[in-house]
């Protein structure tokens, strides 16, 4: 079995046992830090500071000694790298291997790795093989050098460690975790070498529990490195199936595979009558005390205006006076600290929230196959919501664990006090353009600055509303819950919008999402109560009917356009049993109005438009 020589993951929180050169001499070095969500404590070294600004990086960790006199079989050093700033990815590196300590020596070494290490969703894992090393006593050494003005380069899970001879890791099945029946899929694995011998052929079977399917595929895959296997039997099914699919490696290069322990992975798969449409919702970490937040004010207004039927944006604020607590604290908790920061569908988690960060998780996300689609329609009663949340299934689920929730934002926030200036560090221009915040102070007044997008509300809560699906799901199946909201009087209806979320509760990850203005929500279901009141036609040219299938004393009938302005008001006395008005509505413009009908102390709204 796999023995360990050297290990350190840097929880220890400090770096004494490695040695640290700033063989440029700016006084910034290796350090340890807990910087990203996608990982904890890692080791540390910046080509930019926000301080000094642009720096020039020759930075050496080396390691302590590595005693391998007592080592046998395939010796491997292996670690992970990641680019703090995924908008300023190309980190430059190179790891030495030497059997002396000092920087001459290992920087001469023809036992290196370098590479830039770019954009990436997650940590990569990187490896050399050591093993001409066996017997003796080793030194690695990390370089960060020859790159300026990108971010910062973490490292982690450095190991030093025989491997088996052949060994397989089955990483991860990739088929989609939807298909649309009678289409056949890929049935692709994903294939870690983490022996020492290269790996020229894998037995390889899947099964769904009822269906087996076995094979023996030819590859080569070297020591350390990974591939892509395809096997050769398709998954298709002919009617909606709900399955767990498992994928086992049984052989490696014609023989049991010597670590089994890590050779067998199992997903779940659904076929579907139809697909969902797909919206990613990006949530945004942001501040007005927080100088780089712009930045994600500019990244998340660019991702609503360039997709604005696929990507709902969602801006939460810290330490302002637009605080949501709940939502704030729940929201770090997923994507980590750090802002701006952002995540998409709680998936890609720790994405800086610059456009070209955004772009790539939109692009990864946008691709996801959905069985369902979100609708949501509301009803009125004074400043009283009650929102409707619908998820309509396209396949059977036997045990889901999905959940509705609700959030509401609001669009064109102001405010006077000091809490709504905003911090800028794009000011002057010295960081590049930045959507004209180069243009505008350091700090920016809040009499400039208005706020969109700005996380209001958490209804359900920010893992959706528990009961609120059920566990049994027949395709077709529409689950629905009631959200109750109460506008607030600081704030106007039509700035406000509606944001329905399908969470999957197995990884807190949103499904999809729907976004709708209150006007548009309230159009979705008819005026209805106790008066039972229809509006049609609708769209209307010149006039409107208003139904009121038992009406019952005096109504008050005022339309506003989007802006809040009355634009008709009427009065209509002693209406009782069926009865039908129509309202002339020839003076209005083409656009959308709201009506609102009051009976006392009673109110009901809904959105009608005017197409001429």
């Amino acid at each position: 079995m796999a023995q360990t020589y050297f290990s350190d993951d840097f929880s220890s929180g400090d770096l004494t046992s490695w040695t640290l050169t700033d063989s440029d001499g700016d006084t910034f070095n290796w350090n340890i830090a807990n910087l990203e969500a996608v990982q904890a404590e890692h080791a540390t070294s910046a080509s930019w500071d926000g301080t000094a600004g642009p720096l020039n990086p020759d930075n050496w960790m080396v390691s302590p000694a590595i005693d391998l006199s007592s080592a046998v079989g395939n010796v491997f050093l292996q670690w992970k790298a990641y680019a703090q700033d995924q908008d300023w990815a190309a980190e430059n590196y190179t790891v030495y291997v030497a059997t002396a300590s000092d920087i001459a020596t290992l920087g001469a070494s023809t036992t290196s790795f370098n590479e830039v290490v770019g954009t990436s969703a997650a940590y990569v894992d990187r490896n050399i093989n050591v093993t001409s090393y066996v017997g003796q006593t080793i030194y690695v050494a990390f370089r960060h050098h020859n790159v300026s003005d990108q971010f910062r380069l973490n490292i982690d899970d450095v190991t030093v460690r025989s491997v088996n001879d052949d060994d397989a890791e089955l990483a991860s099945i990739n088929i989609p975790r939807y298909g649309l029946v009678s289409t056949s899929y890929p049935f692709e694995i994903t294939v870690n070498n983490t022996g020492g011998n290269s790996i020229t052929s894998l037995d390889i079977t899947w099964t769904d529990g009822t269906e087996t399917n076995s094979a023996t595929i030819t590859t080569n895959i070297a020591g350390g490195a990974t591939t892509t296997i395809t096997h050769p039997d398709a998954i298709n099914y002919s009617t909606t199936v709900e399955k767990n699919i498992t994928a086992t490696i049984t052989m490696v290069n014609g023989v049991a595979d010597s670590n089994p322990t890590n050779n067998m992975q199992t997903v779940m798969f659904n076929t579907m009558t139809q697909s969902g449409t797909k919206a990613v919702l990006i949530e945004e970490s942001t501040g007005t005390w927080c100088g780089w937040c712009p930045r994600g004010t500019v990244g998340l207004d660019y991702m609503t205006t360039t997709y604005p039927d696929n990507v709902v944006g969602i801006a939460v604020h810290n330490g302002d006076p637009m605080t949501v607590s709940e939502y704030d604290t729940a929201l770090v908790n997923v994507i980590g600290t750090g802002w701006p920061n952002a995540g998409a569908d709680r998936k890609l988690l720790g994405i800086d929230p610059g456009q070209s960060s955004l772009q790539a998780g939109y692009d990864t996300q946008i691709t996801e196959v959905v069985p369902v689609d979100l609708t949501v329609g509301a009803t009125q009663t004074g400043d009283n919501l009650s929102i409707t949340a619908n998820a309509n299934f396209y396949t059977a689920f036997s045990a889901a664990s999905f959940r509705l929730g609700a959030i509401i934002t609001e669009d064109n926030v102001t405010g006077t006090t000091s809490g709504y200036n905003q911090t800028n560090y794009y000011s002057g221009g010295g960081s590049g353009a930045m959507g004209g915040y180069e243009n505008l102070p350091e700090s920016v007044p809040a009499a400039q600055m208005v706020y969109n997008h700005v996380g209001r509300a958490l209804l359900g809560g920010f893992d959706g509303q528990p009961n609120s699906v059920p566990a049994v799901i027949n395709g077709g199946d529409t689950a629905s819950y009631t959200f109750s909201y109460t506008i607030p009087a600081t704030s106007n209806a039509a700035d406000l919008h509606i944001v329905v979320v399908l969470i999957d509760t197995t990884d807190g990850s949103i499904v999809s999402a729907k976004q709708s203005t209150v006007a548009q929500a309230l159009s979705v279901e008819e005026v209805s109560g106790i008066d039972s009141i229809k509006l049609y036609p609708n769209p209307a040219t010149d006039k409107i009917n208003i139904a009121f299938q038992e009406g019952n004393g005096d109504y008050k009938v005022t339309v506003t356009d989007m802006l809040g302005r009355t634009v008709i008001m009427n009065n209509y006395e002693g209406l009782f049993g069926s009865q039908n008005i129509e309202l002339p509505i020839s003076q209005l413009k083409s656009g959308h109005y709201i009506m609102q009908i009051i009976n006392g102390s009673k109110s009901y709204s809904s959105k009608f438009v005017v197409n001429k």
